[in-house]
């Protein structure tokens, strides 16, 4: 009697099954995680990663130099901008121009003393008013001669008056001046007549010192005269003041008006004077 073969396991498992192992392996084997990990950290774009990681630190570190440098100007520049600020605060600087523009008409009449608008004569009044136009208006919408003269309203002279002395002043209108310089009244036409380029100055101001008071400002002028003011402006030579005058002036709803004018008793110091 012939005796039976006996199969083996693996001659028991099923053909597709043996296939299977064949090509994946047994299920039975357990895969070795730790070689696939290290052949994936050891393929080319594990490899190419560091290059491109250093490319980018570079240019972060770059771009925050960069940010450094811009941040360590703009601090310089901020310093600059604060102290010259600073500087043009304590000196007034904004506000000595707007005083010297002010009463820069009063100043080139060497007008007298006085303590209320009243006891201005009415010659100083005009001539005030007319050079304030000349310095401080567009002179565009007056009417020219064939020369340089303008002819100027008589309305135009008395609100000029009004913005230097105050809304109360009044004035008899009438030709003022003297031989160098004339503002010649038409009573027909009730205009005067000016010169635009007129050049000779009796006096220029210098704004010394400001004092404050409510709404109320003393302001010591030094007053400059014409000649070595005009050769100052032109080679930068030291121009010194002839005389010192105090001014008071009022302030209020950013309108200014011309309250007084006195002797001042202000001396120069020998810093100044030099």
């Amino acid at each position: 009697m012939a005796k039976k073969k006996k199969h083996s396991p693996q001659n028991q498992q099923p053909q597709g099954e043996r296939v299977i192992n064949q090509l994946f392996g047994s299920l039975e084997q357990e895969p070795d995680i730790e070689s696939d990990i290290a052949e994936l950290g050891s393929s080319p774009e594990a490899e190419q990663t560091e290059p491109v990681n250093q490319k980018k630190r570079r240019f972060f570190f770059g771009f925050a130099v960069f940010v450094i440098i811009m941040a360590f100007i703009g601090v310089i520049s901020s310093v600059q901008f604060v102290a010259n600020v600073t500087a043009n605060l304590l000196d007034n600087t904004s506000l000595k121009n707007e005083f010297a523009a002010f009463i820069f008409p009063v100043v080139v009449n060497d007008i007298a003393p006085f303590e209320e608008a009243d006891e201005i004569p009415d010659s100083s009044k005009i001539s005030c008013a007319i050079w304030n136009i000349l310095l401080n208006s567009d002179t565009s919408q007056f009417e020219r001669d064939e020369g340089t003269g303008l002819s100027i309203p008589e309305y135009n002279v008395s609100a000029s008056c009004r913005e230097l002395f105050g809304s109360s002043v009044s004035l008899e209108h009438q030709t003022v001046g003297t031989a160098e310089v004339r503002f010649t009244y038409n009573e027909e036409t009730h205009t005067y007549t000016a010169n635009k380029n007129i050049r000779y100055l009796t006096y220029s101001p210098q704004i010394v010192s400001i004092a404050e008071d409510g709404d109320v400002y003393t302001v010591v002028v030094g007053y400059l005269p014409p000649t070595v003011a005009a050769v100052a402006g032109i080679n930068g030579l030291q121009a010194q003041p002839e005389k010192y005058m105090e001014y008071t002036i009022s302030r209020w709803d950013g309108k200014d008006t011309l309250m007084s004018v006195r002797f001042s008793d202000y001396q120069p110091e020998a810093d100044d004077a030099a």
